[in-house]
């Protein structure tokens, strides 16, 4: 559509409801725009330059001017780096120009350069910006990276970016080329002195956000035939001059803080779940939940959310994280390493499960007539449900004032819920291949071709898990006796005296039972 612009018109009459239309008698008109889809409107005034008019997108209006360069048939058939045919470029959003004399000027400067260098003006002007790239625009382009992305970080992973953006809030309009080592330096001993772990991730994501400007840049440059004008990351000084922690150094700040404290099947890990069971009258659910995450390794976040496969659709199982009793499944479909995590359910998490899906089911049937109006209405959904109907969830979610009395009850002096899962882990080690301690734990696996050859099987999985879990089990024979006696198994004794060589036995029996193998 070609008619006279003016920025009257342009402002007052375009909009995305509506698009111009000439009439039979050659006056214009607003005609209902379909779909609202954004249209384009060229400049017929003889003042425009060829090319030049507003494209009216939903939510704001911008100036275009695209022209046809000129090259030769025989160029654009031979070479791949050849420009298209027409050129496209954005001269500015509407409401930054004071009259349409002032964008026509500007798309006719910019058309000349499409003419003369075959290539888009915008292109040009930021090659000549890289250089003078800041510190705040290093951050904006490496957030949104991670946001467009083929799997977006998180929303926590974008609120701890946010957060270390916030503290370099000075420095935003400061280019990279101007940051001097010694204030990097001077800034981190700053915070580092207050909080060290909040000192190296901050300069970490800024170390990455310089990184990928550079990397972007270097892409761009060798596009354009041209040297790359950004080079240096100025945040390196932190790593030459030994400013963050190494790993040795971390772990024995860890041991002296107390902070990894994963509980230990020779004394720790049988008075947990005694704690637990003896807690367990009063709040089921979150004891449940306690001994499900520190059976599984599971994050804290990741349990808590599941929901019974069977009440689920097809697709919404392949977003949500569910259990399904009937194939002895467990899913998680987005981890915290952006993968999806399945397990086996070995027998002693699963009675556990089954028994409760029957409580469950068996509130459902008594509810109508014992009505409680505070009850979350979503109770059946999760597997470990939200009592209050005021959650927001509507599943069980914080689990830190149980944990401080279970650690009182026995007598342990600090445990997170990360060393619940550092638990696992700790017996994982200890009985199993490195390879499988991963599958349980889904960590990322490295790019070791050779990896793909030691995947464990989901049958060895099964064996895996149920000996693991039996062992863990036989710290508690309380626990143990709840989840895994009866039938062949034989019933350990309760007794604080009860030997090793009895949990030994237990541990095999669990084993050897497990209904994986019927």
């Amino acid at each position: 559509m070609k008619m006279p612009l003016t920025q009257d018109f342009v402002i007052e009459k375009l909009n995305i409801n509506e698009r111009p239309s000439y009439s039979p008698n050659g006056k214009i008109v607003m005609e209902p725009n379909e779909g609202r889809k954004p249209y384009i409107v060229f400049d017929s005034d003889q003042k425009a330059p060829v090319g030049f008019g507003v494209k009216v997108g939903a939510t704001k209006k911008t100036y275009i001017v695209q022209r046809r360069v000129s090259v030769s048939s025989e160029l654009r058939k031979n070479s791949a780096e050849a420009p298209p045919e027409v050129l496209k470029t954005t001269v500015g959003d509407v409401r930054n120009f004071k009259s349409i004399a002032e964008a026509r000027d500007k798309a006719r400067s910019m058309a000349a350069i499409m003419e003369s260098t075959k290539r888009n003006p915008r292109e040009i002007e930021r090659e000549k910006d890289a250089g003078q790239m800041s510190l705040g625009e290093a951050f904006s382009l490496y957030r949104e990276a991670l946001v467009k992305r083929p799997k977006p970080a998180t929303a926590n992973t974008l609120d701890t970016l946010d957060k270390a953006i916030a503290k370099f809030k000075d420095w935003a309009k400061t280019r990279i080329v101007d940051l001097r080592p010694e204030a990097i330096l001077h800034r981190f001993d700053e915070i580092a002195v207050k909080t060290r772990t909040s000192a190296e991730q901050t300069f970490r994501w800024a170390s990455a956000a310089i990184n990928h400007a550079i990397e972007w840049e270097r892409a761009m440059a060798q596009s354009a035939n041209r040297p790359a004008l950004l080079t240096y990351n100025p945040f390196t000084i932190l790593g030459v001059q030994k400013r963050y922690r190494s790993r040795a150094q971390l772990e024995a700040e860890y041991k002296k803080k107390g902070v990894r404290n994963p509980l230990s099947p020779r004394d720790t890990l049988g008075r947990f779940f005694d704690a637990l069971l003896g807690r367990r009258d009063e709040n089921r659910t979150g004891c449940d939940y306690l001994i499900v995450t520190t059976l599984w390794g599971t994050r804290k976040s990741e349990a808590a959310a599941l929901i019974w496969r069977d009440l689920l659709t097809e697709e919404e199982s392949h977003v949500l994280p569910w259990v399904c009793l009937e194939t002895r499944r467990v899913f998680f479909p987005d981890t915290k390493n952006r993968s999806q995590h399945e397990l086996p359910i070995a027998d002693g998490v699963f009675k556990l499960l089954r028994m409760r899906r029957d409580l469950q089911l068996l509130e459902e049937f008594e509810t109508p007539a014992m009505p409680n109006k505070r009850l979350n209405p979503r109770r059946r959904y999760f597997v470990f449900p939200a009592r209050s109907k005021f959650s927001k969830t509507g599943h069980y979610s914080d689990a830190k004032s149980l944990l401080g009395y279970i650690c009182q009850d026995a007598e342990i002096k600090r445990l997170t819920m990360h060393d619940l899962r550092r638990t696992l882990g700790r017996v994982a080690e200890e009985r199993t291949s490195y390879a499988a301690v991963k599958r349980l734990l889904n960590h990322r696996v490295n790019t070791d071709p050779t990896t793909r050859y030691t995947e464990v099987e989901w049958e060895r999985l099964k064996e895996i898990e149920q000996e693991i879990e039996a062992f863990m089990l036989a710290t508690s024979p309380k626990l143990y006796n709840l989840l895994l006696a009866g039938g062949p198994r034989a019933p350990m004794l309760e007794e604080a005296e009860s030997s090793a060589a009895q949990r030994a036995s237990a541990i095999a029996a669990a084993g050897a039972q497990s209904a994986f193998a019927q």
